[in-house]
């Protein structure tokens, strides 16, 4: 038998507190959102020169680009900085960044992530600008 004063009858459950409701719902959301994510690019041998900054990888990949060998470039780099900042790495890592900027010419950078312990570090390419002129067809 409902009392008096309310409207309820004995068997109906009270409502529910906004609070709970909206952290249910949020709860709910955040992990199908969560569920929904494709996973992160799996870990691929890497064979590379890295660097801490993206500077000094575009040092080394520069100075490369102009005829010194791997050893004399990364020395330079790494005497301008006063401390071991680029060198040869053999391991896991993921690419997390990719992008070209040119810089008197054109460059072709990665950030990687590494396996190990999360950090990111730098590697660049030189990438020959392309000159029309010069191009001719093959014989």
């Amino acid at each position: 038998m409902p009392d008096e004063g309310s409207s309820r009858l004995p068997h109906e459950v009270p409502p529910m507190p906004t609070k709970i409701l909206l952290a249910a719902l949020a709860c709910l959301l955040l992990s199908a959102q969560a569920m929904g994510q494709a996973p992160k690019a799996a870990p691929q041998k890497l064979n590379a020169i890295l660097c801490k900054t993206e500077e000094q990888a575009i040092a080394v990949a520069s100075s490369m680009a102009a005829g010194r060998t791997e050893p004399i470039a990364i020395n330079d780099v790494n005497k301008v900085a006063r401390a071991e900042v680029c060198g040869r790495y053999i391991g896991y890592a993921v690419v997390e960044i990719e992008k070209t900027e040119n810089h008197n010419g054109g460059l072709f950078m990665l950030g990687l992530r590494f396996a190990e312990d999360g950090a990111l570090a730098w590697t660049a390419s030189w990438v020959t600008p392309f000159n029309g002129a010069s191009l001719s067809r093959g014989t």
